[in-house]
């Protein structure tokens, strides 16, 4: 049995070697003639709107943002949000009333708070984001928040903490909508 294993070990040790060595040119670069060189190529990279084709070269549309549309009955039923703003610092609590398509300044603080759209009932699909209803089912509100030289931009949901807007100072959430 032993005999075997060993046979069997030197066999494939032969393999090893041979097989590894065989295909194998060793050439001295000065003599060496007609050789292309090979130079990666860079790409550049891509831009924050492009959408990169995952399986290499072709075109692709450039990403466009959805637009927002808010129904007629949002719109009419609708004035402005309530948001509050939590220090990090001390863990206070500012509550302020932000109409729609306004800046409203938020009291004691640099903070400055434009509410572009409220979707009561959030919905974004293939061709827009809009409201399914104008019942409070999933209230979202975009904002653009100015604190100092810092901005942000984004959406503010009320049964989410998702895609929250990062400051070191300042929380933002949405308490709801305040009717007209």
């Amino acid at each position: 049995m032993k005999r075997l294993i060993t046979l069997i070990s030197f066999f494939a040790l032969g393999l090893l070697i041979f097989g590894c060595s065989q295909n194998t040119v060793k050439e001295d670069a000065s003599t060496s003639t007609n050789k292309a060189e090979t130079v990666p190529i860079q790409k550049a990279a891509p831009a924050d709107n492009e959408i990169v084709n995952p399986h290499g070269e072709g075109s692709m549309q450039p990403k466009q943002p959805k637009p927002i549309v808010v129904p007629d009955e949002v719109a009419k039923k609708y004035k402005a949000v309530k948001i509050n703003i939590i220090s990090i610092k001390d863990n206070k609590t500012i509550s302020v009333n932000a109409t729609i398509g306004q800046e409203t300044k938020v009291p004691n603080t640099p903070v400055v708070i434009y509410v572009e759209a409220y979707l009561p009932d959030f919905n974004m699909g293939t061709e827009n984001i809009t409201s399914l209803s104008v019942e409070e089912k999933n209230p979202a509100v975009k904002v653009k928040i100015a604190k100092g030289e810092n901005r942000y931009e984004g959406w503010l949901f009320k049964n989410f903490e998702i895609h929250k807007i990062e400051d070191p100072d300042y929380e933002f959430k949405l308490e709801g909508g305040i009717t007209k």
